[in-house]
């Protein structure tokens, strides 16, 4: 292995062109070879070194250490496997497949061949949420009692890619596993049950919106929004017995006014008694960690178990809303 690591990206994906690669260029430790994209054309990537029109080539493509895949949902976990059998690390865009099982096997995958598989969820590397756990963790507020997620934006082109239910896509999968990532791998919590409802794209079609309610046996509940229709918003507030935490941009916060997230805590009266706004990079962070597992042979921080878990809760959420009846969570 060469002291910087050769990256390729399979999928011209804006989320790949625009966030991930500018990231890229800014982790000492990596470099851009090669892009790989079925419908682009060399002269749209310019600034990368190597096209590749088929993914195929790219994985041929020696010099390659890691690859990033942004490609619909419904392909990750095909071109996940044949990354790792060429040896290639793999970094994942979320949600790592549409089924649980899709994740097993990637695990089990990524152990057979010693490569570092992980999952894309870059908002988990960004300090704010370092802010909300030392706060939970002074148990100032006590203990928690509702989680509440909402991610949201309209989508205006009909043929965008997260409505096609044959590539993976829908709210839930696209945005809603945001939430459901949090609610699980922040707070820690495994909630036992799952009601859904919402409004699906025609007959049969992928869900526009939809609202999860998860549950457990200890009457805490958990409330993730997830909405193609409703004004662009991303958000979360864990309430807890005596006051609230709120986090404004909670996703995407360098795409917010000042390029921070914002961390609201309130007491039991609702008055303010803190608002932190945190200025991070969290995709530099997610590449560098990334690095770093690969030059350590260690597992990262965000296993394929934590993302197995994740997938449990969108894959039940997703249940309860074609049953339209509360549904077990089995993880």
């Amino acid at each position: 292995m060469e002291e910087t690591l050769q990256w390729g990206i399979i999928g011209g994906a804006k989320i790949a062109m625009e966030a991930f690669l500018p990231a890229l260029h800014r982790a000492p430790e990596g470099d851009i070879r090669a892009v790989a994209s079925r419908s682009g054309s060399s002269e749209q990537f310019e600034d990368v070194p190597v096209f590749y029109g088929t993914y195929e080539e790219l994985l041929d493509d020696e010099l390659i250490d890691a690859v990033y895949i942004a490609l619909p949902n419904a392909l990750h976990a095909e071109w996940a496997r044949k990354a790792m059998e060429k040896g290639k690390h793999v970094l994942l865009e979320k949600p790592a497949g549409v089924t649980s099982d899709e994740v097993r096997q990637m695990k089990e995958t990524a152990e057979q061949y010693q490569v570092v598989l992980m999952e894309a969820f870059m908002h988990q590397f960004h300090k704010q949420h370092d802010v909300v756990k030392k706060v939970l963790q002074s148990n100032k507020l006590g203990d928690w009692k509702l989680f509440r997620a909402h991610f949201s934006f309209q989508i205006q082109d009909d043929t965008n890619i997260r409505l096609n239910k044959e590539l993976g896509g829908g709210a839930l999968y696209d945005i809603g596993c945001y939430g459901i990532h949090t609610m699980n791998q922040l707070l820690g919590w495994k909630p036992e049950k799952v009601t859904t409802r919402g409004k699906t794209r025609g007959n049969g079609g992928v869900d526009l919106m939809a609202v999860a309610l998860f549950e457990d046996g200890s009457g805490r509940i958990g409330e993730v929004l997830a909405s193609f229709d409703l004004p662009a918003s991303n958000r979360y507030e864990i309430i807890c017995e005596n006051g609230s935490i709120q986090v404004e941009d909670a996703y995407r916060p360098d795409k917010s006014a000042n390029g921070c997230g914002t961390v609201i805590v309130k007491d039991k009266s609702g008055q303010v008694v803190s608002s932190v706004h945190v200025k991070d990079d969290a995709y530099k962070n997610e590449i560098d960690h990334f690095h770093q597992c690969i030059r350590e042979s260690v597992q990262p921080d965000y296993t394929m178990e934590n993302s197995k878990d994740v997938n449990v809760l969108v894959e039940s959420a997703y249940q309860a809303l074609r049953t339209q009846k509360k549904s077990n969570i089995r993880y």
